[in-house]
């Protein structure tokens, strides 16, 4: 078995082609899997185990080596990663990166902190994330990115977009790929599927327990990557819309608004909202979306037992120090150089860069719910005492850290939603007798009184008080940075010599086969000795100064020992460089042509287009029941959500409508999230279902691609949470065997034109839709009263809520998740012609989530259809695109 530089297996047994006769059946799978409980599904599904018990004792040692990654949000932090023990660091370009708002790198960057990373001992990663969709035309730009990556030698990409994937493992199979937790992979199923596909790597989704992270590390057949430290998204990452569909700032574009971090009011609090938060200030106003950052320092051990491959810390919109701090912590809890008693004091320097309240989110349990932050918004910093006193603009209060001038302070203010925070600019010590005298740093233990600027609002008695930025921490946690210029990239170049009386002619050979040939006119006459030279003529063509090489094999060949002075061949390395550069250039440019025609070849051509095929989406049966035969004319496919219905009802329901409207039309959906704990009923139902004769499926998550396992027979579809935003996208899942995939919501006209040309019969557009704007473990209910009520007493079912800016959304309870919509439907419907003349050919109304009754849903149908407008309608991001 291959290994990495880690010595951790790589997954190397990937069909050159990903088709579904690339995935072997379910049941050749056991050899990479427990056996399954006696109650778990037997036969095509027998490989999906369910059990959850396991020891971490058992499982691996706990010295087995696990991978440090830390961000780089720019150069600066990349150093500073490297300085203070980082094994890989992850950083973004330009353009694709899902921190599009961070510093960033330029590809000669990238290649500068890659040559440094290799040239350290023991050798270094770097990790380049492309972990957005991206639009189908920047797929030219895409494509150079990648050819320039390739010769850098980056060590793996991050990846998001299957469009992108597939052009990197179709043309640029050097490039290892690692699947981004924005893939949103959150079982075992999800792992098993991204093998399949050509990834070595999987970053987990956070909201995993340890239970589901060992399921899928002990038996998916693939490296997994988790988090332990820094900020969390309240949605599953890859499943928040908010700020594309109101803000026009798609997370999946790297633009994230951060609506997750607003004030909201509840609108129709439940009775219960206040009763059960009676110690909270107003429970129907507060931070029900902002996350806690994670903090995982504790479980560090019982992960690595797991069998995790890489611990990775967030931050790349964080500082070098910040990199610093987080790297050299957990450096040292890896290491055991931390000793227990100094742990508080390392924890509290990180805590002064940036720091919200640190959760271990739902690591132990699904079930947590302490998860959210919902009083105060930002960063805290940490604590050193409480508020003894204000007056004569003066704060006063004993330290437990040392504190200099200039260090930076806070203090909870409940009233205000965030902390107020100030510079400490002139500091007293209070002796016995109450004496003051200034200070420029006072000792921990100290009493001591800072000055508060003008304008300082009322501070609680007993209130926090944190440092928020120390000046001793900038002073120890400094880093080293070399010399600009000093590492770039560098290829072998092997160099042959033919020696003759009046000529010299040099061939050099470098990467991927590149050559150049430069011949000189010489005079030249017998050396004295045989090979005279020959070791001055290695050394002066051995200085290659800033040149994209280094010095591989020299063969000479002077059949008749002629003497070569250094002078020529000094001229001869010269002549020789820059046409090995062009060389290098013109055949890495020569790779990119090909590339992107090989991509233009793979559209097939389009058809003739004719009036829409619409279909329906809904999770309730119900919704159909005031349906009329008028309302199915020109009507093409049913397509059921199977995650709501319990399965007799839901096999009962599917049964009728069959009679009803005919089987062939009727296309059963799996949700894009299936949880450990829902594996068991989601694969039963499959069982259940596909041995009734049920053929046409659809899939959100690749998940779906394990649990349905595809043979013929099986007709296959996508929705939008399998992102198809460009062509390579779209040829990528028609590779799985996908007979057409919904595009996503968040798309704009340009761009669906573009897929329509090319995929007229495959592509959906969906002209209706509650978009789900949250798809969240994290109760927004609980977060607001302090604590879950427990599913018995909970009366939570939906609450309207109105953010400090004004955006109106809906929070509901979905099976204990908490589903955010907009206040109005994603609408095209007043856009019809536009989409007709841009070739749309199969249009979709999503009646899901939302609890329409059955006459509510029959009229959205029939607005729709007619190119009505509905009430509070939007167009998303149609018109202006997706930026």
């Amino acid at each position: 078995m291959q290994r990495n530089s880690l010595n951790l297996p790589l997954v190397t047994d990937v069909p050159a082609s990903p088709s579904w006769q690339g995935f072997r059946p379910a049941a050749d799978w056991d050899d990479a899997t427990s056996a399954p409980e006696p109650a778990a599904p037997q036969g095509e599904y027998a490989s999906i185990d369910m059990s959850a018990a396991w020891s971490p004792a058992d499982v691996i040692p706990s010295d087995r080596p696990v991978e440090l990654l830390s961000p780089a949000g720019g150069p600066d932090a990349a150093f500073a990663a490297f300085h203070h023990g980082a094994d890989a660091i992850y950083l973004g370009l330009q353009k694709f990166s899902a921190r599009a708002e961070a510093e960033n790198f330029s590809l000669d960057q990238v290649a500068e902190a890659t040559a440094y990373a290799h040239s350290l001992e023991p050798r270094r990663r770097v990790f380049v994330t492309i972990n957005t969709v991206l639009r189908q035309d920047e797929i030219p730009e895409l494509i150079r990115d990648l050819a320039a990556l390739a010769e850098i030698g980056v060590d793996a990409l991050i990846v998001q977009d299957l469009g992108v994937a597939a052009l990197a493992r179709r043309h640029f199979p050097e490039l290892e790929l690692h699947a981004s937790t924005q893939l949103a992979v959150h079982n075992r199923a999800g792992a098993m599927a991204l093998g399949r596909l050509g990834f070595t790597r999987v970053v987990l989704a956070r909201e995993l327990t340890i239970e589901e992270v060992h399921d899928i590390t002990a038996t998916a057949g693939i490296e997994s990557e988790v988090f332990i430290h820094g900020a969390l998204c309240y949605s599953y990452s890859g499943l928040c819309l908010f700020s594309a569909q109101t803000l026009a700032r798609s997370g999946n574009r790297g633009k994230c608004a951060y609506s997750c971090r607003d004030s909201y009011s509840v609108a129709d609090a439940p009775a219960t909202l206040r009763d059960g938060a009676a110690t909270r200030r107003d429970p129907a106003t507060g931070f029900p979306f902002s996350m806690k950052d994670l903090a995982l320092p504790d479980h560090l051990p019982t992960l690595r037992a797991a069998g995790v491959s890489c611990f990775k810390i967030e931050g790349r919109k964080k500082s070098p120090l910040y990199v610093a701090t987080t790297t050299s912590y957990y450096r040292g809890l890896l290491d055991h150089t931390i000793p227990a008693d100094e742990r508080p004091a390392r924890e509290a320097d990180l805590q002064t860069v940036f720091s919200r309240p640190w959760t271990k989110l739902f690591t132990q349990s699904h079930k947590d719910k302490e998860v959210a932050d919902r009083d105060t918004v930002g960063h805290r910093g940490t604590l050193i005492g409480r508020v003894e006193s204000v007056r004569e603009g003066r704060l006063t209060f004993v330290t437990t850290r040392s504190l200099q001038k200039h260090d930076g302070l806070q203090v909870d203010l409940a009233q205000l939603g965030k902390p107020f925070g100030f510079p400490v600019d002139a500091m007293w010590m209070v002796g016995p007798g109450d004496r003051r005298r200034p200070v420029f740093t006072a000792p921990a233990g100290a009493r001591v009184e800072v000055a508060l600027p003008a304008g300082y609002p009322n501070l609680p008695d007993r209130g926090p008080v944190y440092c928020s930025s120390s000046q001793d921490v900038k002073q120890r946690y400094r880093f080293d940075r070399p010399k600009a210029g000093q590492y770039r990239t560098r290829h072998p170049i092997d160099i042959a010599i033919q020696v003759s009386a009046d000529r010299l002619t040099a061939t050099g050979t470098s990467y991927r086969g590149v050559v150049a040939k430069v011949e000189m006119p010489v005079s030249l006459t017998p050396a004295r000795t045989a090979g005279d030279g020959d070791a001055v003529a290695r050394d002066t063509l051995g200085k290659l100064g800033e040149s994209s090489f280094t010095l591989g094999r020299v063969t000479i060949d002077n059949p008749a020992n002629l003497f070569v002075p250094s002078s020529l061949w000094n001229k001869l390395r010269k002549a020789m460089l820059p046409e090995m550069e062009y060389a290098l250039a013109r055949g890495l440019e020569g790779r990119i042509v090909e590339v992107m025609k090989a991509e233009a070849q793979r559209v097939p051509a389009a058809g003739e287009t004719s009036r829409f095929a619409w279909s329906l989406k809904t999770d309730r049966l119900a919704h159909l029941a005031a349906f009329e035969a008028d309302d199915w004319r020109g009507w093409d496919e049913l397509v059921v959500d199977i995650a709501r219905d319990h399965p007799a009802e839901l096999a009962s329901g599917l049964e009728e409508w069959a009679t009803r409207i005919g089987r062939e039309r009727i296309r059963i959906a799996l949700p894009a999230i299936t949880r450990k704990w829902e594996e068991r009923g989601l694969v039963a139902k499959i069982e259940k279902l596909r041995a009734a004769g049920w053929t046409k499926w659809e899939i959100s998550n690749v998940s779906g691609l394990t649990y349905l396992n595809p043979t013929e027979g099986l007709d296959l579809a996508t929705d939008w949470p399998v992102y198809v935003l460009n062509r390579p996208a779209a040829a990528a899942v028609r590779e799985w065997g996908v007979t057409r995939f919904a595009l996503s919501p968040e798309d704009g006209k340009a761009n669906i034109a573009e897929l329509v040309a090319g995929f007229p019969e495959q592509a959906v557009v969906i002209v209706h839709q509650d978009t789900p704007l949250f798809i969240a473990e994290s109760c927004a209910y609980a977060n607001l009263i302090g604590g879950c009520p427990g599913k018995a007493n909970c009366k939570f079912e939906s609450m309207t809520m109105e953010s400090s800016h004004g955006e109106r959304v809906t929070a509901i309870d979905y099976h204990c998740r908490t589903i955010v919509l907009n206040d109005g439907p994603y609408c095209l419907a007043p856009r019809l012609r536009e989409l007709e003349k841009i070739g749309a050919r199969n249009v979709r109304v999503d009646l899901i989530f939302r609890k329409y009754d059955a006459a509510e849903a029959c009229d959205r149908w029939r607005a729709v259809r007619a190119g009505r407008p509905v009430a509070g309608g939007h167009a998303g991001n149609f018109e202006r695109g997706l930026l």
